[in-house]
């Protein structure tokens, strides 16, 4: 369930967050989490560099959604 937008700014957010994640093949869940986490991140973020504030909130839904990259376990070497 998504976090109710406070003013145009955040819905402007929250529309075109959900749309590139809807475009990008995620579950409508994971669309809610990554709206949730970037309007989380606007809303707490102060300062943002001039004009990335959409880019930056983009940023950190992705990074919500995404999978978790496990590294591969180092392979031993055999002593011959």
């Amino acid at each position: 369930m998504r976090e109710p937008v406070r003013n145009s700014i955040e819905a402007f957010i929250c529309n075109n967050v959900a749309a590139v994640l809807d475009k990008e093949g995620y579950g409508s869940s994971e669309v809610d989490l990554g709206v949730n986490e970037a309007l989380r991140f606007y809303r707490t973020t102060c300062t943002f560099k001039k004009g990335k504030v959409f880019e930056s909130c983009l940023a950190k839904a992705k990074a919500m959604v995404s999978p978790a990259k496990k590294s591969k376990p180092k392979s031993k070497k055999v002593a011959a």
